[in-house]
């Protein structure tokens, strides 16, 4: 018995020794087994023929793959990624087949990469467009909030993250309403705008600050997937990344101007002309982007303006104060326009700045005025037309004749001769009496200053 219990228990020793051998050598085989990598894939926007944008000689297919090319590159450098263009040259590939083929690869996320313009070359700034329905708006969203702290980084101003759907209440932009069918989470990035001064410092520096964009891209999808790279030294592992929940219903650009804009102004300056100027704007539906100013009641408007969002992109100043300079002689209209994050306007109320009368020059003048009166009346023979002289519409009108009675004129060639030379005498002896005004004001300033020392 006790021979037969041994050999018991030496098997079932030996058979757990087994299982836990097995399971262990199963366990490291499982986990040796090398684990699916992150597949990107990265449109640069246009190609062949669909050119983009165009200004100042730089056309936006161009930009787009020299930015899509350094982006890959760069994700390239991280562990345990697989990166795709959808051309690899000047070509026309269909929106429909960027998409397909990034389904084709089974990929995580497709990036498409733009630059942007506007009608009238007035809009400047960087935004992201994103799905608008369930887990493919949150994952855009989420990307796009890195992407934007990335380019605003470097000085760009934020548009915001948006959605746009055509009249089918379908994603506008059809990149990312066919990668939403190939199941593939999507965003569109407009780098910033050609068009404008305030955005071509952001890429007329050579194509070195096009490859910079495209490295900016690339940490942002980094961090988003919180990767590693042993080349750079880098490690995302633990990078906070925004989390966004997902929508029950489509998300809904917003289609109403901002809700309030009423302006004040303050005193003129005097001397300057500068006006202190005080803007209440409010928009419930989104935010507050941008402001610009007329001074002829709003038929024409200054360049658009940054508006203050201390706290977020998307959370706009109720408030903001500015100056401008307005002509001291003349009547000025003043008004403002806001715009939201979707480029829609609200015009303020109009506010009217009379002209600023200098009390000091108008003082001078009726000072001469004053002093030519009294020359006049003490000195009548040398202002002969004084008083009768009027403003002539037509250069032939001649000074009034004393010699006319009953309508009869006189219109002998002496006549003539005698009122032209008395007519210069005239403009003679004002001339000589202006100068004499000029040094009886001058001596009066100056006796004035001598005895005030």
């Amino acid at each position: 018995m006790k021979k037969k219990s041994r050999k018991k228990i030496i098997c079932l020793i030996g058979a757990a020794l087994v299982l836990c051998m097995g399971f262990g050598f199963f366990h490291i085989t499982a986990a040796a087994q090398p684990q699916r990598p992150l597949v990107i894939v990265i449109d640069p926007g246009h190609g062949g023929e669909n050119e983009g944008a165009k200004y100042d000689g730089y056309m936006e297919k161009e930009m787009t793959m020299v930015v899509a090319r350094a982006m890959k590159e760069e994700l390239e450098k991280y562990d345990g990624v697989e990166v795709y263009l959808t051309r690899q040259g000047d070509e026309d590939v269909s929106i429909k087949d960027r998409a397909a083929f990034a389904g084709e690869k089974n990929a995580d996320f497709l990036f498409c990469l733009h630059f942007n313009s506007s009608v009238h070359h007035s809009l400047f700034g960087t935004e992201a467009w994103v799905p608008a329905e369930g887990a493919y708006y949150a994952k855009g969203y989420s990307f796009a909030q890195i992407e934007l702290q990335e380019l605003v980084g470097i000085g760009l101003y934020s548009r915001g993250i948006k959605t746009r759907l055509n009249d089918r209440g379908e994603n506008y932009y059809g990149i990312l309403r066919y990668c939403t069918y190939e199941k593939v989470p999507s965003v569109l990035i407009e780098h910033c705008h050609l068009d404008n001064e305030k955005d071509k410092k952001f890429y007329q520096q050579g194509r070195g600050q096009l490859e910079e964009l495209g490295r900016l891209d690339a940490t942002a999808a980094a961090k988003y997937f919180r990767l590693k790279s042993e080349i750079l030294g880098i490690d995302y592992g633990d990078y906070p990344v925004p989390e966004t929940n997902i929508p029950k219903d489509i998300v809904r650009p917003d289609k109403t101007e901002p809700d309030l804009c009423e302006i004040e102004a303050g005193a003129v300056d005097k001397s300057t002309g500068q006006v202190d100027v005080h803007i209440e704007a409010e928009d419930k539906d989104s935010y507050i982007l941008y402001y610009c100013y007329s001074t002829d009641g709003g038929n024409t408007y200054f360049p658009l303006e940054e508006w203050p969002r201390p706290e977020g992109w998307n959370q706009s100043s109720k408030n903001h104060d500015f100056q401008i300079t307005v002509p001291l002689d003349e009547e000025t209209e003043l008004r403002v326009a806001v715009y939201n994050g979707f480029d829609l306007l609200t015009e303020s109320n109009i506010v009217t700045i009379e002209p600023v009368i200098n009390k000091e020059l108008e003082a001078q003048k009726i000072a001469y005025e004053k002093a030519l009166a009294v020359l006049q009346k003490e000195m009548p023979e040398k202002f002969p037309w004084s008083g009768q002289l009027t403003h002539r519409s037509n250069d032939n009108e001649e000074p009034p004749d004393e010699n006319l009675t009953d309508g009869a004129f006189i219109n002998s060639e002496e006549d003539n001769r005698d009122r032209e030379s008395r007519v210069n005498a005239m403009l003679v002896y004002n001339v000589i009496a202006g100068i004499m005004i000029c040094i009886i004001l001058l001596s009066f300033f100056m006796a004035k200053m001598i005895t005030s020392r």
